[in-house]
């Protein structure tokens, strides 16, 4: 190209040309022409790069050139909008690069940066991961792409596609799968569903069901939580124990920030583990925003400095979260996990170290380039197919959810959905190996029908879970434990007495207790916050939960009950007994 040969002087289109490795301007004043300098140096645009995040494009442009002395000018790399004002000169190249004086120099010089663009090298860099409409085609972007640069940053450079793929990785994934057990199948297919999920994420979203909820691995230390994590992720890149994407220790709005990157993936955000009443609200304050996020896949707002509102930017792959306790986040955040619990001894060690290798070798990572790339050419190869597959997607969404809602499990309503998107995550992968011949009919069915029945099971431990975060059904069985350590008294309502002793809360017969609001509130309360656990329902809105849920009889219009007591009627939460020791019977 013109110029930019080694060893040449770099050449610019008129008016502007090089004398004594110099940059020059021709002017023309009073039919008089002559070379005005602008600078001592010759600047050049090597590159013009576009920066796609998944929510705008901007450009970036690599400078370089040559001062007047010989001196090459290092490589810098500086924004579109940077490219005016100069600022980066004496900072990235020296003060001896020198713009000579008078109001229209720097752009001149801007103008002429700008005119070698024609020579640059263009190129697209993506900082998103996942399906992405490139050229009119759908490409699935993970960093080591062959055909388009994807860059992400610190930890997240270790998610990387894998360089091929042959049958005999897919079968071997089978085969580790079901032979060299290494967790119970309620763990296994359960991960193995969410994590071949993930890649489905952006054609759910079409449809209008995007998957909206965490796994969460709950265990105590030494359970094996962050390793199993670790292995899962491997379909998606290279990672241990110890270097996974996210942390509960990373601020939270980097978890935010950095989920929408991961695109279509599966991520983990590691260690929930407070010590310390500080650190708990503070975690818990982060795990109710990522809750919230995957739950509802929506960004926070922001506005940018001119107070126009910036791109949403909502997760938009998949999270697994690993805790040693379950996040006290109430029961609409608990709603938005669906809990894996593992326990001693429950990981064969062996056999997971032979899972590993495997992951070591890139197996998984080629099976998971296998599965994106039979996406592509399966549900994807035109305009109709792709609407046909978001259409089924939706279709299998709906049949699922309303299969698990005529099982007649009681459940809270965001459990169905839950089991929806994870069989249609096994359903995809037992189709893409069955449409491989890596498996049969039969094993397909048979790992179907396991597969369901676990999620059955799981489903309704998820859904005690969500029970026991009810704030009325904490309040029951809090009061419980203040009843049956002492902490508080309940006195006969038949034989009232005028000394009151100041544990009372109220008074009960043989079929209802009789609280008193104001202090029953309090006490629970007053113990949850001894306990560290969040109670944050006032006490009117516990009244009203407690009478909507039918635990409590109530006055005509009211949500409240009065009693006669002695010679006095006053007005009480009338809890019905009965139903209360169900409720506490839950906690045991």
């Amino acid at each position: 190209m013109p110029g930019y040969s080694k060893g040449l002087s770099l050449r610019y289109p008129p008016p502007y040309e090089v004398i004594d490795g110099c940059l020059y301007r021709k002017m023309t004043e009073k039919n008089h022409t002559y070379s005005r300098k602008l600078c001592n140096f010759t600047p050049k645009i090597i590159s013009e790069i576009t920066l796609d995040d998944g929510a705008v494009e901007t450009k970036r442009l690599k400078l370089g050139g040559e001062h007047s002395n010989g001196r090459p000018l290092p490589e810098i790399d500086i924004s579109g909008a940077e490219l005016s004002n100069f600022n980066w000169l004496i900072e990235r190249w020296g003060a001896d690069c020198v713009l000579e004086p008078g109001t229209s120099v720097k752009d001149s010089v801007r103008h002429a940066i700008q005119l070698t663009a024609v020579y640059a090298d263009k190129k697209t860099l993506f900082a998103v991961t996942g399906w992405k409409k490139v050229d009119g085609g759908w490409k699935y972007l993970l960093p080591n792409d062959s055909e388009c640069d994807v860059n992400l940053s610190g930890k997240l450079s270790r998610y990387e596609k894998a360089d091929n793929w042959s049958e005999h990785d897919l079968s071997s994934v089978w085969f580790m799968i079901n032979v060299f057990l290494f967790a119970p199948k309620e763990i296994t297919l359960t991960l193995l569903a969410f994590t071949f999920l993930s890649p489905l994420n952006e054609f759910l979203h079409q449809a209008n069901c995007e998957p909206k909820f965490v796994l969460c691995l709950l265990g105590r230390t030494g359970t094996r939580k962050s390793t199993l994590a670790a292995l899962f992720l491997s379909f998606f890149g290279r990672f241990n124990s110890s270097d996974l994407p996210l942390s509960f220790r990373d601020t939270a709005n980097s978890i935010m920030y950095n989920s929408f990157s991961l695109k279509d993936v599966l991520t983990c955000i590691d260690d929930f583990h407070p010590s310390g009443r500080k650190e708990t609200a503070k975690l818990t304050e982060t795990a109710q925003l990522i809750m919230r996020g995957y739950g509802d896949r929506i960004g926070r707002g922001r506005l940018k400095s001119d107070s126009t509102p910036m791109e949403s930017r909502p997760p938009q792959g998949n999270a697994i979260i690993t805790a040693e306790q379950a996040p006290d986040i109430g029961e609409s955040g608990t709603a938005r996990y669906f809990c894996l619990e593992l326990r001693d001894g429950m990981i064969d060690l062996h056999n997971l170290s032979k899972f590993q290798r495997e992951a070591e070798k890139g197996t998984l990572r080629s099976c998971m380039l296998a599965y994106t790339e039979w996406i592509k050419k399966r549900l994807l190869k035109d305009k109709d197919t792709e609407q046909s597959f978001v259409h089924q997607l939706k279709k299998s969404f709906q049949n699922y959810r309303q299969e698990f809602i005529n099982s007649g499990i009681r459940c809270h309503g965001r459990v169905p959905e839950i089991y929806a998107w994870l069989m249609i995550g096994m359903e995809y992968f037992l189709f893409f190996l069955l449409d491989y011949e890596i498996i049969s009919k039969e094993n397909f069915r048979s790992t179907y029908i396991q597969c369901r029945n676990c999620l059955y099971k799981l489903a309704k431990k998820q859904s005690v879970n969500i029970d026991q975060d009810k704030p009325t059904h904490k309040f029951i069985q809090k009061l419980y434990s203040l009843i049956e350590s002492g902490q508080a008294v309940l006195l006969d309502k038949n034989n009232p007495v005028e000394f009151k002793p100041v544990n009372y809360i109220g008074y009960q017969d043989d079929e209802y207790f009789y609280l008193n609001a104001d202090i029953a509130h309090k006490q629970v309360k007053r113990l949850c916050s001894e306990q560290e656990e969040a109670f944050s329902i006032s006490k009117n809105g516990l009244i009203k939960a407690l009478a909507e849920e039918g635990l409590t009889i109530c006055d005509k219009g009211k949500n409240t009950k009065s009693a006669r007591i002695g010679d006095k009627t006053l007005r009480f939460i009338c809890l019905i007994k009965d139903k209360a020791d169900t409720v506490a019977a839950l906690a045991q």
